[in-house]
């Protein structure tokens, strides 16, 4: 546990002046990346020059402008399009972990523990709790074992119930700020490939299922279809469409919290809806995003995307053509949570080919230099526009075969002979 800090309300420029270059820092995700302290440290970028930061996804990389000249690196577990260019430069070092060790990787008696975290936070509550709001997850348990903690108190986060806080006394430097926060962009609305997979996806998802999902055209596809379930429960991440299923009535209201939240990205509408709602509560990583975690409930089910797979099963949902494309997050922790679950049920979807339907995503073999994020012996179901394949306790020929059936048409028939030959 963290030592008891002073809570000093003082500016972003003297709360900053406290780092040194030689620091390793934190940051929130996305949406809970706190601009006031950001803009503060890359304001002092040229006596900071050196310093590390640590964070996974964000919307915008204010601290890798090009006007900065370089003056940060950025440890990350995360590989958004926004940064991969720099990669090979060394200024972003990505590391292929699952984010539910950024505790341990980034904690005390980890390889780059972190000296100081820069969070933000709601008000404090009338018992002096700072609720973490939108971005939790590593934040939190990370914040109680660094040596410094610079919280930014927006009067526009929203409080997000749950052991999602840190009280003032666990705080060094309290800044005040009052401005919205950073919005996740809406993704590419579901087209009729999307749609179908949509459709397949929420027939295996049963009513009172706990349901872990991600973002993009195929998770919103069915999160739509989910609206006409019953007595579901949202797990790992809060988004835009959980209002909506709210509203449907797909959400179950009568046994406490039905959405359990480690990040929430989204807008507004969100924002709005989680503000001190008691069917949302807030939980730092390691009891989220955590197989054990996951594997707890019931009828837990996963639902993750892929770049492709082979006809073997395997996995490759971080690499194109050997170069970083994505990253693990916290897929492997969510698969086997739903393998561990009673009832539960692992589903990788992703369309049978790439646009113009020049490359089938079904492949023999995966291509040399493609990571594997998740082994074979994992896989439960896969969905195509095509169908459903269930893999689960499969030989290799039954497998292949169940993949080729699956495949874009164009390719099925080569894919169906490469199967024979697997028995």
């Amino acid at each position: 546990m963290r030592r008891r800090g002073l809570a000093r309300r003082v500016t972003a420029a003297a709360a900053v002046a406290t780092l040194g270059p030689e620091d390793r820092i934190c940051l929130p995700l996305c949406c809970g990346l706190p601009l006031t302290l950001v803009e503060a440290l890359c304001a002092d970028a040229s006596r900071l020059r050196g310093l590390e930061i640590v964070s996974g996804l964000q919307v915008v990389y204010p601290f890798l402008d090009p006007k900065l000249a370089g003056a940060f690196s950025f440890r990350t577990w995360q590989c958004a399009p926004a940064i991969r260019a720099l990669l090979k430069t060394g200024q972003v070092k990505y590391i292929p972990m699952r984010q539910g060790d950024a505790v341990r990787v980034f904690g005390p008696g980890g390889p780059w523990p972190v000296r100081a975290a820069l969070i933000q936070v709601a008000p404090p509550d009338a018992e002096g709790r700072c609720s973490l709001g939108v971005s939790i997850g590593h934040s939190l348990p990370l914040a109680l074992g660094a040596d410094i903690v610079i919280a930014e108190v927006n009067q526009r986060m929203p409080r997000v119930l749950g052991p999602s806080y840190l009280h003032l006394e666990e705080i060094d430097y309290l800044v005040e700020s009052d401005r919205d926060l950073v919005v996740f962009p809406a993704g590419e609305a579901p087209g009729p490939r999307e749609s179908a997979i949509g459709e397949l996806a929420a027939a295996l998802i049963p009513d009172g299922a706990t349901v872990q999902i991600g973002l993009g055209a195929i998770p919103e596809a069915i999160l739509q279809r989910l609206a006409a379930k019953r007595g579901l429960r949202l797990f790992a991440m809060g988004m835009d469409r959980m209002v909506d299923l709210h509203r449907a009535g797909a959400l179950d209201t009568a046994h406490g919290p039905a959405i359990t939240v480690t990040e929430i990205l989204g807008g507004p509408a969100v924002f709005d809806f989680v503000h001190a709602n008691p069917l949302v509560e807030g939980r730092p990583l390691p009891e989220v995003i955590n197989p054990l975690a996951a594997g707890a409930r019931p009828h837990f089910c996963s639902v993750l995307s892929a770049l492709e797979i082979d006809l073997c099963g395997q996995v490759n949902a971080e690499t194109v053509r050997g170069e970083q494309f994505s990253a693990v997050g916290g897929s492997f922790d969510f698969l086997q949570g739903a393998l561990l679950s009673e009832g539960g049920v692992s589903i990788i979807a992703l369309p049978s080919s790439t646009p113009g339907d020049k490359i089938s995503r079904i492949a023999a073999t995966l291509p040399p230099g493609s990571a594997v994020t998740t082994p074979r012996h994992c896989v439960q179901y896969v969905i195509t526009e095509y169908g459903v394949a269930d893999l689960w306790g499969k030989s290799l020929g039954e497998r292949a075969r169940a993949l080729a059936g699956i495949a874009h048409p164009g390719f099925r028939a080569e894919l169906q002979a490469r199967a024979a030959e697997l028995g």
